[in-house]
């Protein structure tokens, strides 16, 4: 399995993260650029998904499929909370990083990994092979 235009994707939310709490501890979480930041976000994190959907179609991965859609739902609330007022930028940012950076190895994994070993993290057993 394939999966190197999700993480591309998700790498280049993880830097717009950046840049964006870097702007907004600087100038502060109030006015537009909190609620553009928050909307950017989820913009990006809509591309990650869709992108993950097609990579992953027809790919029996189970519970694997599960954490991405997971880590992804709590990076949108994450995403979608900078635009509330008086929303701590510095937990929602470290929140947000907490959870794509590893879902960045993990992916890179999930692509390093044989069928074998993605048969058997996604709940299904090997076939043992026959003895005489």
């Amino acid at each position: 399995m394939r999966t190197l235009a999700t993480q591309m994707r998700l790498r280049r939310l993880l830097r717009a993260q950046a840049e964006y709490q870097q702007r907004l501890l600087t100038e502060g979480p109030v006015g537009p650029l909190a609620a553009a930041a928050s909307a950017r976000l989820l913009q990006l994190l809509r591309d990650v998904r869709t992108t993950w959907a097609r990579e992953s179609q027809g790919v029996d991965l189970a519970g694997l499929r599960t954490h991405v859609q997971r880590s992804l739902a709590a990076m949108e609330a994450a995403a979608a909370a900078l635009a509330q007022p008086g929303a701590d930028v510095a937990r929602l940012g470290a929140d947000l990083r907490d959870i794509g950076v590893p879902l960045v190895f993990f992916l890179r994994g999930v692509d390093d990994s044989e069928a074998p070993v993605l048969a058997e993290l996604a709940g299904r057993p090997a076939a043992l092979p026959r003895s005489a």
